[in-house]
């Protein structure tokens, strides 16, 4: 848009100082977004740069833990049959595991009644037991039902792993009694005694119940009765039975961890009496944890290539026929360089290590040209093989590969890190940046005042001269003898 001239001159006032102003703010404008543009590029660099640091950091660090090459791994031939686990203190072997028998908890049946879950009883007391867990129930005129009885064991034995419920067969309804309680000897009973207080269809004497040896079948109790409406065995508790290496072990919980040293067994299926008779076994392996090594290490050598490649990015230098280079937001910047010669010192060194693993190239772990590492699985596995121990001297503690990393990049990755330091220092820069800009401002702001004030007072100045140099023509056109021309 077009200045407004001045009133005593004719100068377009505005255009000229706007130019001026200009002419003055361009140049240190350009400067400030340059530096503005260029510190706000590399405080991003140094937040890449610390992203991929701490991420390889975490890999270094997963690997710089004794337990990784303390934990121990357990599988069996037969997941179906038998689970096992182990913990550090498994020594490693292998046995062989016949699961003869699970443990299993008691399930009894008491004697039926007419009348559904609404008969009633006499009032007194259940004493329920299963081995030397047991519950007391209080019969009274509130409970003296098929189903109030059902609901007061429930309540009593919400804590004992003891629990009722109603089942109605052709000899009419009764109380099903079930145990979570496993285990030879640990088969429920009912011991009762009347009060005489409340009178009900049924003498709750009825409802006694101990287990019966079975005469026609050794080592079994006898079975409820639907025509008689008898109580009796429905599961018996037993107990698990196992061999190890041929050694017999019983216990009463299918999950066993005093057998075996550091092992938890957990019996899932007793094998079928088949392959008992032919002494058919599962096989059962306790080694090290030789997998979630693997699994570290290779998430150690990506993380590693991930900060490579980062770096080279960050710091690239791409030549430009006839033209500037291209580089990247941290291009020779000392820290980087620092940083990575440092990590590749510790690569290369193996302090206090004479004996067995000393270097990256026998883990199968090698450099390649463009400075990133690759692995051999084949190499790896068998260091792993033959040097489980010393592959975890080597890379763990203080002293070892991982640990020196780690307190290494600690230096550069910590709160106070060399990292932090950077981008704190690239902040003031900005917030310098923005000082100057208000600064810059500032004094435009005043330098176009001034212009203002001094093209005003010429345009005043001139327009006064052009007053004065009127009022004289007149005066000299008005004088005798003066002839105008035209």
């Amino acid at each position: 848009m077009a200045g407004i001239p001045g009133i005593g001159s004719g100068i377009d006032i505005k255009s000229i100082v706007d130019v001026l102003v200009n002419s003055e703010r361009a140049p240190k404008t350009n400067q400030l977004d340059r530096l503005e543009k260029e510190t706000v590029t590399r405080i991003s660099a140094v937040g890449t740069l610390a992203g991929a640091l701490n991420t390889f950091k975490t890999a270094v660090d997963s690997l710089n833990k004794s337990s990784l090459f303390e934990a121990r791994t357990a599988s069996t031939s037969n997941g179906g049959v038998l689970k096992a686990t182990a913990s550090s203190t498994a020594p490693a072997g292998s046995y062989n595991v016949q699961v003869q028998q699970l443990a299993t908890s008691s399930k009894v049946a008491l004697q039926s009644v007419a009348g559904g879950s609404t008969a009633t009883f006499n009032s007194g007391t259940l004493e329920i037991s299963a081995g030397s867990t047991s519950i007391s129930v209080e019969v009274t005129a509130a409970n003296n039902t098929l189903a109030g009885m059902r609901d007061a064991i429930n309540e009593a034995g919400k804590n004992s792993g003891i629990s009722a419920s109603i089942i109605t067969d052709d000899s009419g309804s009764r109380l099903v009694l079930s145990s979570t309680k496993t285990g030879q000897g640990n088969d429920l009973s009912v011991v009762v005694s009347q009060d005489g207080v409340t009178t009900g269809d049924n003498l709750l004497t009825t409802q006694a119940f101990a287990p019966t040896a079975d005469p026609d079948n050794v080592g079994a109790f006898l079975k409820p009765d639907s025509t008689t409406g008898a109580g009796g065995v429905i599961a018996q508790a037993k107990s698990a039975k196992l061999t190890i290496d041929g050694l017999q072990v019983e216990r009463s919980s299918n999950r066993i961890d005093d057998a075996l040293e550091g092992v938890t067994l957990d019996l899932v299926a007793a094998q079928n009496s088949t392959e008992l008779a032919d002494g058919k076994t599962i096989s059962l392996n306790v080694g090290v944890d030789k997998g979630s090594v693997k699994s570290s290490l290779q998430k150690f050598v990506d993380a590693y290539n991930a900060l490579i490649s980062t770096t080279s990015q960050l710091t690239a230098f791409v030549p430009v026929d006839g033209s500037t280079p291209v580089t990247g937001p941290l291009f020779g910047d000392t820290s980087v360089r620092s940083l990575l010669s440092g990590m590749r010192n510790e690569l290369v060194s193996a302090p206090g290590q004479t004996s067995g693993i000393q270097a990256l190239a026998q883990l199968g772990i090698a450099t390649g040209k463009d400075g990133k590492l690759s692995l051999d699985d084949t190499k790896l596995t068998t260091a792993l093989d033959n040097n489980f121990e010393q592959v975890g001297a080597y890379l763990a503690g203080d002293k070892g590969l991982m640990g020196r990393l780690s307190s290494f990049t600690s230096g550069y990755v910590a709160t106070d890190g060399v990292l932090k330091q950077r981008n704190d220092a690239l902040q003031v820069t900005k917030q310098d940046v923005d000082k100057q800009r208000k600064a810059l401002n500032e004094r435009i702001e005043s330098l176009e005042k001034r212009l203002y004030s001094q093209y005003n007072a010429m345009d005043s100045l001139v327009g006064q001269l052009k007053r004065t140099s009127e009022s004289l023509g007149g005066m000299l056109a008005n004088l005798p003898g003066f002839v105008k021309k035209d």
